[in-house]
């Protein structure tokens, strides 16, 4: 954990902070990644203190405890992610409505989604322990799951159900189309939550650009034949 601390610092710039703030950041960059690891109640409070490198108090100062420093972990994932999903939401939503009914603009959009979320997921080392946090979430909801869902989640379906609904005509707020919607999404997220799985069935060691293309172009062509929309030029070999 320490080394991994060390290394976090200096590319978040941490060295440049304030000693409270230093801190603040290092609870939270620990905290995050044991309650990824072992869930909310499989972590104490003093061990979040001792991988943060902190005086147990510091939790109590900075965060009024474990409950709100466990708020304040997913607060920061949101952060965090916001770079990779704020943007490709506003594409989305452009997109989409700019297509209508065009079926070749459509498939379009739906293979420059799945290349941006699965090269966002596979690539940052950073989501590598966010994603299990998330999952965590989504199997045993906690308080803070409502605010996970109302600032990550929810967005990302409502407008992967829009593009559903342009390509397969069908009323977004249908069941039918949240189930798509939830197909389509969890599709790509699988690569990132079975990373293990993916690499003991292909036998590779990481997602290189060579396989981290594989899954893209497959990833893409099977989404399109959900959505009922022609092969692009980038998905036509698979």
């Amino acid at each position: 954990m320490q080394n991994y601390l060390n290394s976090r610092e200096a590319s978040n710039g941490l060295h440049g902070r304030s000693s409270g703030e230093n801190s603040r950041a290092r609870i939270l960059e620990a905290a995050g990644q044991l309650f990824a690891a072992r869930g909310f109640d499989g972590v104490s409070t003093r061990e979040l203190a001792a991988a943060a490198r902190v005086n147990i108090s510091a939790i109590t100062y900075y965060f009024q405890g474990k409950n709100g420093l466990y708020q304040s972990v997913l607060e920061q994932l949101v952060d965090d992610t916001a770079p990779l999903f704020d943007p490709m939401i506003s594409k989305m939503e452009h997109d989409v409505a700019d297509a209508g009914a065009r079926r070749e603009a459509l498939a379009e959009t739906a293979v420059w989604f799945v290349g941006a979320l699965l090269s966002g997921i596979l690539t940052d080392p950073r989501i590598r322990w966010q994603m299990p946090l998330v999952m965590r979430e989504f199997q045993q909801p906690s308080s803070g799951f409502q605010f996970l869902y109302t600032k990550r989640i929810e967005p990302m379906h409502n407008v992967i159900a829009k593009l559903v609904s342009a390509a397969l005509q069908i009323n977004p707020k249908e069941i039918e189309t949240k189930i798509v919607t939830a197909t389509i999404i969890g599709q790509c997220m699988a690569f990132g939550f079975a990373r293990a799985v993916i690499f003991a069935r292909t036998g590779w060691q990481d997602y290189d650009e060579h396989n981290r293309q594989q899954v893209i172009e497959i990833v893409s062509s099977g989404i399109l034949r959900t959505l009922n929309l022609p092969t692009t030029r980038g998905t036509a070999k698979c």
